[in-house]
């Protein structure tokens, strides 16, 4: 008589750049153009490549492309603002 294997979750487990479950990332909402929306999805369907993450590369070659002096500056405002994550700011 065959044993029966206990039942997996149905599709792929999400997983982030690290490891991290993709659920626990915070959303961002945002509206776009009807073209820029298009092209994402058909990029995501032509590659299997998820949005947020096609979202996240275009961030990092953006990032890239700065030169020396912003992406400096960029790296002060994002230390700054990591640090002050946990206080609140009296900003809403």
């Amino acid at each position: 008589m065959a044993t029966k294997k206990p039942a997996r979750p149905r599709g792929r487990r999400p997983v982030g750049l690290h490891g991290e479950k993709v659920s626990e990332y915070p959303q961002v909402m945002i509206r776009l153009p009807h073209q820029t929306k298009s092209t994402l999805d058909a990029l995501s369907g032509l590659t299997g490549t998820p949005i947020w993450r096609l979202v996240d590369q275009a961030v990092d070659m953006y990032v890239q492309a700065l030169p020396e002096s912003e992406r400096r500056l960029l790296s002060g405002v994002r230390l700054r603002r990591a640090a002050g994550h946990g206080a609140k700011s009296g900003r809403g």
